[in-house]
Protein backbone atom coordinates (compact mmCIF):
# COMPACT_ATOMS: atom_id res chain seq x y z
CA UNK A 1 0.00 0.00 0.00
CA UNK A 2 2.82 2.37 0.92
CA UNK A 3 4.56 1.59 -2.40
CA UNK A 4 1.36 2.40 -4.29
CA UNK A 5 0.98 5.75 -2.50
CA UNK A 6 4.65 6.53 -3.18
CA UNK A 7 4.29 5.75 -6.91
CA UNK A 8 1.13 7.84 -7.12
CA UNK A 9 2.85 10.80 -5.41
CA UNK A 10 5.87 10.37 -7.69
CA UNK A 11 3.67 10.33 -10.77
CA UNK A 12 1.78 13.44 -9.61
CA UNK A 13 5.06 15.25 -9.04
CA UNK A 14 6.42 14.35 -12.48
CA UNK A 15 3.21 15.37 -14.27
CA UNK A 16 3.15 18.68 -12.40
CA UNK A 17 6.78 19.26 -13.27
CA UNK A 18 6.12 18.49 -16.93
CA UNK A 19 3.18 20.93 -17.06
CA UNK A 20 5.42 23.65 -15.61
CA UNK A 21 8.08 22.74 -18.17
CA UNK A 22 5.60 22.97 -21.07
CA UNK A 23 4.25 26.29 -19.81
CA UNK A 24 7.76 27.72 -19.76
CA UNK A 25 8.24 26.52 -23.31
CA UNK A 26 5.07 28.23 -24.53
CA UNK A 27 6.15 31.46 -22.83
CA UNK A 28 9.48 31.07 -24.58
CA UNK A 29 7.67 30.69 -27.93
CA UNK A 30 5.71 33.89 -27.35
CA UNK A 31 8.92 35.75 -26.60
CA UNK A 32 10.69 34.37 -29.65
CA UNK A 33 7.97 34.48 -32.32
CA UNK A 34 10.41 34.52 -35.21
CA UNK A 35 9.38 36.00 -38.57
CA UNK A 36 12.34 36.15 -40.88
CA UNK A 37 12.16 39.26 -43.05
CA UNK A 38 14.55 37.94 -45.68
CA UNK A 39 14.08 35.00 -48.03
CA UNK A 40 16.68 32.45 -49.07
CA UNK A 41 16.75 30.47 -52.28
CA UNK A 42 17.18 30.97 -56.00
CA UNK A 43 17.72 28.74 -59.03
CA UNK A 44 17.40 25.07 -58.13
CA UNK A 45 20.86 23.47 -58.47
CA UNK A 46 20.69 20.87 -61.19
CA UNK A 47 22.52 20.29 -64.45
CA UNK A 48 20.77 19.86 -67.79
CA UNK A 49 21.85 17.95 -70.88
CA UNK A 50 23.28 20.18 -73.61
CA UNK A 51 25.06 20.05 -76.97
CA UNK A 52 28.27 18.90 -75.28
CA UNK A 53 26.34 16.13 -73.54
CA UNK A 54 23.35 15.20 -75.71
CA UNK A 55 20.80 12.69 -74.49
CA UNK A 56 21.52 10.46 -77.50
CA UNK A 57 24.72 10.52 -79.55
CA UNK A 58 24.86 9.98 -83.34
CA UNK A 59 26.42 6.58 -82.71
CA UNK A 60 23.55 5.57 -80.44
CA UNK A 61 21.02 6.71 -83.04
CA UNK A 62 22.71 4.43 -85.58
CA UNK A 63 22.38 1.51 -83.17
CA UNK A 64 18.71 2.27 -82.50
CA UNK A 65 17.94 2.52 -86.22
CA UNK A 66 19.62 -0.81 -86.86
CA UNK A 67 17.84 -2.55 -83.97
CA UNK A 68 14.44 -1.25 -85.10
CA UNK A 69 15.03 -2.45 -88.66
CA UNK A 70 16.01 -5.91 -87.42
CA UNK A 71 13.06 -6.14 -85.04
CA UNK A 72 10.60 -5.17 -87.77
CA UNK A 73 11.74 -8.21 -89.72
CA UNK A 74 11.64 -10.49 -86.67
CA UNK A 75 8.17 -9.54 -85.48
CA UNK A 76 6.86 -9.23 -89.05
CA UNK A 77 4.93 -6.03 -88.53
CA UNK A 78 3.26 -6.34 -91.91
CA UNK A 79 -0.05 -5.34 -90.31
CA UNK A 80 1.38 -1.89 -89.54
CA UNK A 81 1.17 0.43 -92.50
CA UNK A 82 2.71 3.87 -92.71
CA UNK A 83 -0.23 6.13 -93.52
CA UNK A 84 0.14 9.34 -95.45
CA UNK A 85 -1.73 11.37 -92.81
CA UNK A 86 -1.35 11.52 -89.04
CA UNK A 87 -3.75 9.39 -87.01
CA UNK A 88 -1.90 9.17 -83.69
CA UNK A 89 -2.78 11.70 -80.99
CA UNK A 90 -0.32 11.65 -78.11
CA UNK A 91 -1.24 11.85 -74.45
CA UNK A 92 1.17 13.05 -71.75
CA UNK A 93 3.79 10.29 -71.26
CA UNK A 94 4.15 10.58 -67.44
CA UNK A 95 2.01 9.94 -64.39
CA UNK A 96 2.61 9.94 -60.64
CA UNK A 97 2.63 6.78 -58.56
CA UNK A 98 -0.10 6.14 -55.96
CA UNK A 99 0.45 8.10 -52.76
CA UNK A 100 2.19 11.06 -54.42
CA UNK A 101 1.09 14.31 -52.75
CA UNK A 102 3.02 17.20 -54.39
CA UNK A 103 0.96 19.58 -56.52
CA UNK A 104 3.03 18.71 -59.59
CA UNK A 105 6.25 16.91 -60.46
CA UNK A 106 8.10 18.17 -63.54
CA UNK A 107 9.78 20.99 -65.44
CA UNK A 108 10.52 21.13 -69.19
CA UNK A 109 14.27 21.53 -69.58
CA UNK A 110 14.57 21.24 -73.39
CA UNK A 111 12.26 21.10 -76.40
CA UNK A 112 13.17 19.92 -79.91
CA UNK A 113 15.70 22.18 -81.61
CA UNK A 114 13.96 23.50 -84.74
CA UNK A 115 17.06 25.31 -86.04
CA UNK A 116 19.13 22.88 -88.09
CA UNK A 117 22.07 25.29 -88.34
CA UNK A 118 24.93 24.14 -86.16
CA UNK A 119 25.51 26.48 -83.24
CA UNK A 120 22.06 28.06 -83.41
CA UNK A 121 18.98 27.01 -81.45
CA UNK A 122 15.25 27.69 -81.59
CA UNK A 123 12.32 25.85 -80.05
CA UNK A 124 8.84 25.53 -81.60
CA UNK A 125 7.63 28.75 -79.91
CA UNK A 126 10.64 30.75 -81.19
CA UNK A 127 12.25 30.56 -77.74
CA UNK A 128 15.55 29.08 -76.62
CA UNK A 129 14.47 26.29 -74.28
CA UNK A 130 16.45 23.64 -76.16
CA UNK A 131 20.02 22.80 -77.09
CA UNK A 132 21.80 22.42 -80.41
CA UNK A 133 20.70 19.29 -82.26
CA UNK A 134 18.19 18.11 -79.65
CA UNK A 135 15.58 15.78 -81.21
CA UNK A 136 13.27 15.21 -78.25
CA UNK A 137 11.47 16.78 -75.31
CA UNK A 138 13.24 16.57 -71.94
CA UNK A 139 10.86 16.35 -68.97
CA UNK A 140 12.76 16.50 -65.68
CA UNK A 141 11.10 15.20 -62.51
CA UNK A 142 11.42 17.87 -59.83
CA UNK A 143 12.06 18.95 -57.11
CA UNK A 144 14.34 16.40 -55.42
CA UNK A 145 14.71 14.37 -58.66
CA UNK A 146 16.92 11.59 -57.26
CA UNK A 147 14.61 11.19 -54.26
CA UNK A 148 11.69 10.86 -56.69
CA UNK A 149 13.66 8.40 -58.80
CA UNK A 150 14.73 6.27 -55.81
CA UNK A 151 11.11 5.98 -54.71
CA UNK A 152 9.77 5.48 -58.28
CA UNK A 153 7.35 8.35 -57.74
CA UNK A 154 6.99 9.25 -61.43
CA UNK A 155 6.09 6.61 -64.00
CA UNK A 156 6.54 6.54 -67.76
CA UNK A 157 3.38 5.53 -69.58
CA UNK A 158 2.51 4.93 -73.23
CA UNK A 159 1.43 8.17 -74.91
CA UNK A 160 -0.48 6.14 -77.52
CA UNK A 161 -1.29 2.48 -78.15
CA UNK A 162 1.06 0.42 -80.26
CA UNK A 163 3.59 -2.38 -80.54
CA UNK A 164 6.90 -2.60 -78.66
CA UNK A 165 9.48 -2.22 -81.42
CA UNK A 166 12.55 -2.17 -79.20
CA UNK A 167 13.51 -2.01 -75.51
CA UNK A 168 16.43 -2.39 -73.12
CA UNK A 169 16.80 -2.59 -69.35
CA UNK A 170 19.38 -3.34 -66.66
CA UNK A 171 21.72 -0.46 -67.55
CA UNK A 172 23.26 1.84 -64.94
CA UNK A 173 20.80 4.60 -64.07
CA UNK A 174 22.61 7.21 -61.93
CA UNK A 175 24.65 8.92 -64.63
CA UNK A 176 25.69 12.55 -64.33
CA UNK A 177 28.24 13.09 -67.09
CA UNK A 178 28.62 12.62 -70.82
CA UNK A 179 29.07 8.98 -71.80
CA UNK A 180 28.30 6.46 -74.51
CA UNK A 181 26.30 4.13 -72.24
CA UNK A 182 22.95 2.78 -73.36
CA UNK A 183 19.89 3.99 -71.52
CA UNK A 184 16.98 1.88 -70.34
CA UNK A 185 14.28 2.58 -72.90
CA UNK A 186 11.23 1.51 -74.88
CA UNK A 187 10.27 2.31 -78.49
CA UNK A 188 6.58 1.96 -79.37
CA UNK A 189 5.36 1.84 -82.98
CA UNK A 190 1.84 3.21 -83.49
CA UNK A 191 -0.80 2.06 -85.95
CA UNK A 192 0.06 4.85 -88.43
CA UNK A 193 3.70 3.72 -88.56
CA UNK A 194 5.04 6.51 -86.32
CA UNK A 195 7.13 5.73 -83.25
CA UNK A 196 7.69 7.15 -79.76
CA UNK A 197 10.99 6.72 -77.94
CA UNK A 198 11.03 6.74 -74.10
CA UNK A 199 14.65 7.18 -72.95
CA UNK A 200 16.66 7.36 -69.62
CA UNK A 201 14.45 5.06 -67.54
CA UNK A 202 15.33 3.55 -64.16
CA UNK A 203 17.14 0.22 -64.17
CA UNK A 204 14.88 -2.74 -63.49
CA UNK A 205 11.71 -0.71 -64.01
CA UNK A 206 11.05 -1.28 -67.72
CA UNK A 207 7.91 -3.19 -68.64
CA UNK A 208 8.32 -6.96 -68.77
CA UNK A 209 6.37 -7.15 -72.02
CA UNK A 210 8.47 -8.44 -74.91
CA UNK A 211 9.33 -6.88 -78.24
CA UNK A 212 6.39 -7.51 -80.53
CA UNK A 213 3.74 -7.29 -77.80
CA UNK A 214 1.21 -4.49 -77.77
CA UNK A 215 0.49 -1.80 -75.18
CA UNK A 216 -2.51 0.44 -74.62
CA UNK A 217 -2.49 4.21 -74.13
CA UNK A 218 -1.60 5.01 -70.54
CA UNK A 219 -0.03 1.60 -69.90
CA UNK A 220 2.98 1.49 -67.57
CA UNK A 221 6.34 1.37 -69.38
CA UNK A 222 8.82 2.12 -66.58
CA UNK A 223 9.99 4.69 -64.02
CA UNK A 224 11.92 7.88 -64.73
CA UNK A 225 15.67 7.47 -64.19
CA UNK A 226 19.05 8.84 -65.24
CA UNK A 227 20.41 6.07 -67.47
CA UNK A 228 22.44 6.65 -70.61
CA UNK A 229 23.98 10.05 -71.25
CA UNK A 230 22.00 11.91 -68.61
CA UNK A 231 22.64 14.68 -66.09
CA UNK A 232 19.61 14.11 -63.84
CA UNK A 233 16.50 11.90 -63.72
CA UNK A 234 14.32 12.88 -66.67
CA UNK A 235 12.42 11.46 -69.61
CA UNK A 236 13.74 12.17 -73.10
CA UNK A 237 10.56 11.74 -75.17
CA UNK A 238 11.14 11.59 -78.91
CA UNK A 239 8.64 11.13 -81.75
CA UNK A 240 9.40 9.81 -85.25
CA UNK A 241 7.01 9.88 -88.19
CA UNK A 242 8.61 6.62 -89.37
CA UNK A 243 10.86 3.95 -87.86
CA UNK A 244 14.20 5.75 -88.03
CA UNK A 245 15.60 8.65 -86.02
CA UNK A 246 15.99 10.73 -89.18
CA UNK A 247 12.19 11.03 -89.33
CA UNK A 248 11.92 12.83 -85.98
CA UNK A 249 9.24 15.49 -85.59
CA UNK A 250 8.29 17.94 -82.86
CA UNK A 251 5.04 16.92 -81.11
CA UNK A 252 4.54 20.58 -80.16
CA UNK A 253 3.36 23.01 -82.81
CA UNK A 254 4.06 26.75 -82.87
CA UNK A 255 5.08 29.57 -85.17
CA UNK A 256 8.68 28.34 -85.37
CA UNK A 257 7.97 24.65 -85.98
CA UNK A 258 9.45 23.69 -89.36
CA UNK A 259 9.22 19.91 -88.93
CA UNK A 260 5.46 19.35 -89.03
CA UNK A 261 2.34 21.38 -89.74
CA UNK A 262 0.24 20.47 -86.69
CA UNK A 263 0.53 19.45 -83.07
CA UNK A 264 0.73 15.74 -82.33
CA UNK A 265 -0.62 16.17 -78.80
CA UNK A 266 -4.22 15.30 -78.01
CA UNK A 267 -4.06 18.42 -75.83
CA UNK A 268 -0.91 20.53 -76.17
CA UNK A 269 0.45 22.10 -73.00
CA UNK A 270 1.62 25.74 -72.97
CA UNK A 271 5.24 26.57 -73.78
CA UNK A 272 5.70 27.78 -70.18
CA UNK A 273 3.65 26.69 -67.16
CA UNK A 274 4.32 29.13 -64.29
CA UNK A 275 3.18 27.57 -61.03
CA UNK A 276 4.21 26.70 -57.49
CA UNK A 277 4.37 22.93 -57.86
CA UNK A 278 5.31 22.08 -54.27
CA UNK A 279 4.93 23.69 -50.85
CA UNK A 280 6.38 21.98 -47.80
CA UNK A 281 7.27 22.43 -44.14
CA UNK A 282 10.78 21.37 -43.09
CA UNK A 283 12.41 20.64 -39.76
CA UNK A 284 15.65 22.14 -41.13
CA UNK A 285 17.15 23.12 -44.47
CA UNK A 286 16.68 20.61 -47.28
CA UNK A 287 19.97 19.00 -48.34
CA UNK A 288 20.51 19.15 -52.11
CA UNK A 289 23.94 17.58 -52.71
CA UNK A 290 23.78 17.45 -56.51
CA UNK A 291 24.13 14.56 -58.95
CA UNK A 292 24.04 11.68 -58.18
CA UNK A 293 23.40 11.75 -54.43
CA UNK A 294 19.86 11.42 -53.17
CA UNK A 295 18.49 14.59 -51.61
CA UNK A 296 17.42 14.78 -47.96
CA UNK A 297 14.25 16.91 -47.92
CA UNK A 298 13.98 17.10 -44.08
CA UNK A 299 10.27 17.78 -44.46
CA UNK A 300 7.49 16.72 -42.12
CA UNK A 301 3.72 17.08 -41.84
CA UNK A 302 3.58 16.42 -38.07
CA UNK A 303 5.07 18.53 -35.26
CA UNK A 304 4.76 17.93 -31.55
CA UNK A 305 4.88 20.86 -29.16
CA UNK A 306 7.37 21.92 -27.95
CA UNK A 307 9.38 21.68 -31.18
CA UNK A 308 13.03 22.47 -31.78
CA UNK A 309 14.45 22.18 -35.31
CA UNK A 310 18.10 21.76 -36.13
CA UNK A 311 19.82 25.15 -36.12
CA UNK A 312 16.50 27.03 -35.87
CA UNK A 313 14.98 29.23 -33.15
CA UNK A 314 12.72 27.36 -30.72
CA UNK A 315 9.27 26.74 -32.16
CA UNK A 316 10.12 27.65 -35.76
CA UNK A 317 10.57 25.69 -39.00
CA UNK A 318 11.39 26.25 -42.68
CA UNK A 319 8.54 26.93 -45.11
CA UNK A 320 9.52 26.13 -48.73
CA UNK A 321 8.03 26.77 -52.15
CA UNK A 322 9.22 25.37 -55.49
CA UNK A 323 8.35 27.39 -58.59
CA UNK A 324 8.28 26.16 -62.18
CA UNK A 325 8.89 28.82 -64.88
CA UNK A 326 9.31 31.76 -62.51
CA UNK A 327 8.58 35.11 -64.19
CA UNK A 328 10.14 38.45 -63.13
CA UNK A 329 7.64 41.03 -61.93
CA UNK A 330 5.11 38.51 -60.64
CA UNK A 331 4.05 37.86 -57.05
CA UNK A 332 3.46 34.76 -54.94
CA UNK A 333 0.93 35.05 -52.11
CA UNK A 334 1.67 32.78 -49.16
CA UNK A 335 -0.25 32.01 -46.00
CA UNK A 336 -0.57 29.67 -43.05
CA UNK A 337 -4.22 28.99 -42.20
CA UNK A 338 -5.64 27.98 -38.83
CA UNK A 339 -7.86 24.88 -38.53
CA UNK A 340 -10.91 27.13 -39.05
CA UNK A 341 -9.23 28.62 -42.19
CA UNK A 342 -8.63 32.00 -40.61
CA UNK A 343 -5.18 33.41 -41.32
CA UNK A 344 -2.44 32.56 -38.83
CA UNK A 345 0.23 34.29 -40.90
CA UNK A 346 0.58 35.62 -44.45
CA UNK A 347 3.24 37.24 -46.62
CA UNK A 348 4.12 37.87 -50.26
CA UNK A 349 7.14 37.10 -52.41
CA UNK A 350 8.08 39.24 -55.40
CA UNK A 351 9.76 37.35 -58.25
CA UNK A 352 12.71 39.28 -59.67
CA UNK A 353 14.34 36.70 -61.92
CA UNK A 354 13.56 34.28 -64.73
CA UNK A 355 14.12 30.69 -63.61
CA UNK A 356 13.17 27.37 -65.15
CA UNK A 357 13.00 25.93 -61.64
CA UNK A 358 13.52 27.82 -58.38
CA UNK A 359 13.07 27.33 -54.66
CA UNK A 360 12.51 29.83 -51.83
CA UNK A 361 12.32 29.37 -48.08
CA UNK A 362 11.42 31.32 -44.95
CA UNK A 363 11.91 30.68 -41.24
CA UNK A 364 8.52 31.09 -39.58
CA UNK A 365 7.09 30.30 -36.16
CA UNK A 366 4.85 27.26 -35.80
CA UNK A 367 1.42 27.63 -34.21
CA UNK A 368 1.26 26.68 -30.52
CA UNK A 369 -2.31 25.34 -30.49
CA UNK A 370 -2.99 21.75 -31.52
CA UNK A 371 -4.80 21.18 -34.79
CA UNK A 372 -4.49 20.76 -38.56
CA UNK A 373 -3.04 23.79 -40.33
CA UNK A 374 -2.67 24.57 -44.03
CA UNK A 375 0.36 26.12 -45.72
CA UNK A 376 -0.50 27.41 -49.18
CA UNK A 377 0.93 29.49 -52.00
CA UNK A 378 -0.92 31.08 -54.92
CA UNK A 379 0.96 31.97 -58.10
CA UNK A 380 -0.28 32.67 -61.64
CA UNK A 381 -3.84 32.00 -60.50
CA UNK A 382 -2.98 28.50 -59.22
CA UNK A 383 -2.87 27.42 -55.57
CA UNK A 384 -0.68 24.72 -54.07
CA UNK A 385 -1.20 23.69 -50.44
CA UNK A 386 0.02 21.24 -47.81
CA UNK A 387 -1.58 20.38 -44.47
CA UNK A 388 0.52 19.90 -41.35
CA UNK A 389 -0.45 18.79 -37.87
CA UNK A 390 0.41 20.38 -34.55
CA UNK A 391 0.20 17.86 -31.69
CA UNK A 392 -0.10 18.51 -27.98
CA UNK A 393 2.94 17.90 -25.77
CA UNK A 394 3.38 14.26 -24.84
CA UNK A 395 1.50 13.19 -21.74
CA UNK A 396 3.65 11.38 -19.19
CA UNK A 397 3.18 7.64 -19.30
CA UNK A 398 1.63 5.45 -16.62
CA UNK A 399 3.77 4.33 -13.61
CA UNK A 400 4.58 0.99 -15.28
CA UNK A 401 6.15 2.86 -18.22
CA UNK A 402 7.93 5.27 -15.87
CA UNK A 403 9.64 2.32 -14.20
CA UNK A 404 10.51 0.89 -17.63
CA UNK A 405 13.14 3.61 -18.25
CA UNK A 406 15.98 3.85 -15.76
CA UNK A 407 18.48 6.74 -15.62
CA UNK A 408 21.42 6.57 -13.24
CA UNK A 409 23.08 8.20 -11.49
CA UNK A 410 20.60 11.06 -11.23
CA UNK A 411 21.70 13.61 -10.01
CA UNK A 412 25.01 13.27 -11.83
CA UNK A 413 28.14 15.34 -12.24
CA UNK A 414 29.13 13.76 -15.55
CA UNK A 415 27.87 10.57 -17.21
CA UNK A 416 24.34 9.25 -17.04
CA UNK A 417 23.26 5.81 -18.24
CA UNK A 418 19.87 5.27 -19.85
CA UNK A 419 18.58 1.73 -19.59
CA UNK A 420 15.33 0.07 -20.60
CA UNK A 421 14.03 -3.40 -21.39
CA UNK A 422 11.06 -4.80 -23.32
CA UNK A 423 11.19 -1.97 -25.89
CA UNK A 424 10.27 -2.68 -29.52
CA UNK A 425 13.38 -2.91 -31.72
CA UNK A 426 14.12 0.06 -33.96
CA UNK A 427 15.71 3.50 -33.72
CA UNK A 428 15.51 5.68 -30.64
CA UNK A 429 16.27 9.41 -30.45
CA UNK A 430 17.52 11.28 -27.38
CA UNK A 431 17.37 15.05 -26.91
CA UNK A 432 18.31 17.08 -23.86
CA UNK A 433 16.61 20.44 -23.26
CA UNK A 434 16.91 23.18 -20.69
CA UNK A 435 13.87 24.67 -18.96
CA UNK A 436 13.46 27.17 -21.83
CA UNK A 437 13.04 24.33 -24.31
CA UNK A 438 16.37 24.89 -26.06
CA UNK A 439 17.96 21.72 -27.38
CA UNK A 440 21.43 21.26 -25.92
CA UNK A 441 22.15 17.76 -27.21
CA UNK A 442 20.69 15.42 -29.82
CA UNK A 443 21.73 11.87 -30.51
CA UNK A 444 20.22 8.54 -31.51
CA UNK A 445 20.73 4.84 -30.99
CA UNK A 446 19.53 1.46 -32.17
CA UNK A 447 17.24 -0.69 -30.05
CA UNK A 448 18.42 -4.29 -30.33
CA UNK A 449 17.19 -7.32 -28.42
CA UNK A 450 14.39 -5.07 -27.09
CA UNK A 451 16.92 -3.21 -24.94
CA UNK A 452 18.01 0.45 -24.75
CA UNK A 453 21.49 1.18 -23.45
CA UNK A 454 22.84 4.71 -23.86
CA UNK A 455 25.47 6.81 -22.06
CA UNK A 456 25.30 10.62 -22.24
CA UNK A 457 27.80 13.10 -20.85
CA UNK A 458 26.65 16.13 -18.85
CA UNK A 459 30.17 17.43 -18.26
CA UNK A 460 29.70 20.56 -20.39
CA UNK A 461 26.46 21.58 -18.69
CA UNK A 462 26.04 23.96 -15.80
CA UNK A 463 24.41 22.77 -12.59
CA UNK A 464 20.64 22.75 -12.83
CA UNK A 465 17.51 20.94 -14.03
CA UNK A 466 17.25 19.54 -17.56
CA UNK A 467 14.76 17.38 -19.42
CA UNK A 468 15.67 14.29 -21.43
CA UNK A 469 13.22 13.33 -24.21
CA UNK A 470 13.43 9.69 -25.28
CA UNK A 471 11.45 8.90 -28.43
CA UNK A 472 11.10 5.54 -30.18
CA UNK A 473 8.58 6.84 -32.69
CA UNK A 474 5.80 4.97 -30.91
CA UNK A 475 6.51 5.82 -27.28
CA UNK A 476 7.90 9.03 -25.86
CA UNK A 477 9.25 9.66 -22.35
CA UNK A 478 10.26 12.94 -20.72
CA UNK A 479 12.62 12.51 -17.76
CA UNK A 480 13.96 15.14 -15.40
CA UNK A 481 17.76 15.21 -15.18
CA UNK A 482 19.71 17.02 -12.48
CA UNK A 483 23.30 18.13 -13.15
CA UNK A 484 25.06 18.54 -9.83
CA UNK A 485 28.81 18.66 -9.36
CA UNK A 486 30.25 16.83 -6.39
Amino acid sequence: MQNFIFLKMKRTFIITLQLIFNSLLFISYAQNYVFESSVNGGAYPFKENDAAQPCISPQQYEILDKRCAENIKLIKTDTIHHKSSLSTALNWPLQVAPGFTDCNYYILTAYVDENTTTGAIRDYDCGTNTYDGHKGTDICIWPFPFYKMDHSQVQVIAAAPGTILDKDDGNFDRNCASNSLTANYVIIQHSDGSCALYWHMKSGSVTTKAIGQTVTAGEYLGAVGSSGSSTAPHLHFEVWSGTTSSTYIDPYYGSCNTLNSASWWASQKPHAEPAVIKVSVHTSNAVIPGCDTTETPNESTTYRMPFQGQGLPAGSVKFYIFIRDEIPGTTVNLSILNPGESVFNSWTFNCNNSYNGSYWMWTKALPTIAGTYTYKATYNGLTCSQNFEMLNPSVINEPEDIRQIQIFPNPSDDLITISADEIENGVCSFSLKNILGQILLETSGTIENRTIKKIISLSELQNGIYFLIIDTGKTRWIKKIIKQNK
